[in-house]
């Protein structure tokens, strides 16, 4: 087991994605220096029946399910370790319904790296469906969706963030430039104003000034990192969806107030939870006051 240091956390799938979402967690741990938590869940059967005759189809069934998921738990580690030897990796079993399971591991996790396209589970990862799958406050951490990267994409391709200076945005803008300065690549800050914003008199200039001054404290902080500034006029879904095909992940906040259901299914959200082509990082929350 992992000692009290809070993991990356990242769930295994036996689906193609599952790789390129262990490999990125795997990277996040490495950098982070954190360890690595791999979780697989078998949804809606158990892992163990203690209580099943060994010749039961009961036993022979809970029995491949168990020899499946240690399948694809030691080879994700494996995969782990070829990048990162010496990697501290944790692995876990465990049986239920994923969203239940996933919400309640990432208590204790320092990020939570999801496969796509699996939005159920993403969604409610945030929120509940049920009053059996509560879930108590929001998640602290950020969660990463990854989906299989678009081809011609560089290594170097810089980090795209949100930036609309609102409370809910300077998580994102803070984990971006961590991002981007432990990757070693440049950011871009993205504002979308609306066709009626950006209708009146002077509109794109203030934008632009209000995004420098908001970004003002981060360029101080992270001196080598390469900043681009982006005002942009559109739909604010569209137009950060569009701006994913160049990056290497988009990160994006959430708001406290409305709940997290509430700001991953609004349109904007919804539209790139579906819709990026990149990883896609949901910074937590801001604290509340």
């Amino acid at each position: 087991m992992v000692g009290s240091r809070q993991a990356v956390l990242v769930e295994v799938s036996d689906r193609p994605l599952g790789e390129h979402a262990v490999r990125w967690a795997a990277d996040e741990a490495a950098l982070r220096s954190l360890p690595l938590r791999l979780l697989y869940v078998q949804a809606g059967a158990a892992i163990t029946l203690p209580d099943a005759e060994p010749e039961s189809r009961a036993h022979t069934w809970a029995t491949h399910i168990h020899a499946r998921g240690e399948t694809l738990l030691r080879e994700a580690r494996d995969q782990a370790l070829r990048h990162h030897p010496g990697l501290e990796i944790d692995t876990e079993l465990a049986s239920g319904r994923p969203p239940r399971v996933l919400r309640e591991a990432a208590r204790s996790a320092s990020l939570v790296v999801l496969p796509t396209p699996r939005h159920a589970v993403a969604d409610s990862l945030f929120t509940p469906r049920d009053e059996a799958d509560a879930l108590t406050g929001h998640p602290a951490c950020p969660v990463v969706l990854v989906r299989e990267p678009l081809p011609g994409v560089p290594d170097d391709a810089p980090v795209a963030v949100g930036a609309d200076g609102s409370p809910s945005a300077r998580p994102a803008v803070d984990l971006a430039f961590e991002e981007a300065s432990l990757r070693g690549v440049g950011l871009v800050a993205i504002l979308v104003r609306t066709p009626r914003d950006a209708g009146r008199t002077d509109a794109l200039a203030e934008a632009r000034a209000d995004l420098s001054e908001s970004l003002a404290a981060h360029r101080e902080r992270y001196p080598g990192v390469a900043v681009r500034q982006d005002v942009l006029v559109g739909d604010p879904a569209a137009m950060l969806a569009s701006a994913s095909r160049h990056a290497r992940c988009l990160v994006v906040g959430t708001r406290r107030r409305s709940g997290l259901r509430e700001a991953l299914v609004a349109s904007t959200s919804r539209s790139l939870i579906h819709g990026t082509d990149c990883p896609l990082i949901i910074a937590p929350a801001p604290s509340a006051p």
